[in-house]
């Protein structure tokens, strides 16, 4: 039986709060777990807490730099004293989703920046008893990149890291006669993101790898009780189907709210994540 997630970011507003604060996050994570919906969390090391400079994402972008100035900052030491004090069961690690865009720069401090942002999520994961840690390995943007270079970057430094699995996620791409999956598939993990998947109608493809896969992240939105997957050519029920019982995926599965949950009611979010089981 697969083990059941949730990622963090959206949890939040569920009670009204911002993303980005930590207790509020808490407190939320621990009414979903007391309700037994879950088995954990796959915790994400948010850009807006990064001391070392604002979130790069084009993503929201004006916003999430309006919220980088005015939120607490938390490096990975005092995030993964922070998890353990809560005792919340944290099973895989989100690293900050800018580790590709600083690692596809022609910045070089960039480049190291994206380095550390790397070494300090799978730190985060170890120090909480995470076995995955899940990477957006390049800038969906960027037209010239080299995943080789991409993956050399990332086996140095997850070396360091044994008891952590790496998992790079099948996000979009720009490069040419490139697909996530022909990029993914070099890696040593793998996490499914079943959004992109559908995105690229490549998920038969995945087959050939499913011993690699480590993490699927079941990303839908919430439409009254149950998530739905947009623009894909399958379902999320028949995705499951597919993985659970013809792949017999028995690894960790993870719901990614697209859109965030700030309409969601209680109710129709704990019955969605029931339906799962």
């Amino acid at each position: 039986m697969n083990l059941l997630s949730i990622t963090t970011p959206p949890l939040a507003v569920l009670i009204k709060k911002p993303v980005y604060e930590l207790e509020a996050l808490f407190q939320i994570m621990r009414r979903i777990q007391n309700e037994g919906l879950v088995d954990g969390f796959e915790f994400q090391n948010l850009a807006e807490w990064d001391v070392s400079g604002p979130p790069l994402d084009k993503a929201k972008f004006e916003f999430r730099i309006k919220n980088w100035k005015i939120c607490e900052k938390h490096n990975v030491v005092e995030l993964a004293d922070k998890l353990k004090q809560s005792q919340l069961p944290i099973l895989s690690v989100h690293a900050n989703r800018d580790v590709g865009i600083c690692l596809c720069s022609s910045n070089r401090r960039e480049i190291t920046r994206g380095e550390q942002l790397i070494h300090d999520s799978l730190r985060l994961a170890q120090e909480v008893s995470a076995e995955v840690c899940v990477f957006h390995l390049w800038d969906t943007w960027s037209k010239r990149f080299d995943p080789l270079q991409l993956k050399h970057t990332l086996d140095s430094i997850s070396d360091e890291f044994s008891d952590v699995k790496a998992a790079v996620e099948n996000i979009p791409i720009n490069l040419d006669n490139m697909t996530p999956f022909e990029v993914v598939k070099e890696f040593e993990w793998i996490t499914l993101d079943l959004r992109w998947a559908g995105m690229y109608n490549e998920l038969h493809k995945f087959a050939s790898v499913k011993h690699k896969i480590v993490n699927v992240h079941l990303r839908g939105r919430l439409e009254t009780d149950q998530w739905v997957i947009h623009q894909s050519p399958f379902t999320l029920s028949e995705a499951l189907d597919l993985i659970r019982n013809e792949w017999r995926y028995h690894s960790l599965l993870t719901i990614e709210p697209e859109g965030g949950l700030k309409d969601a009611k209680w109710k129709n979010f704990a019955t969605a994540l029931k339906d799962i089981r």
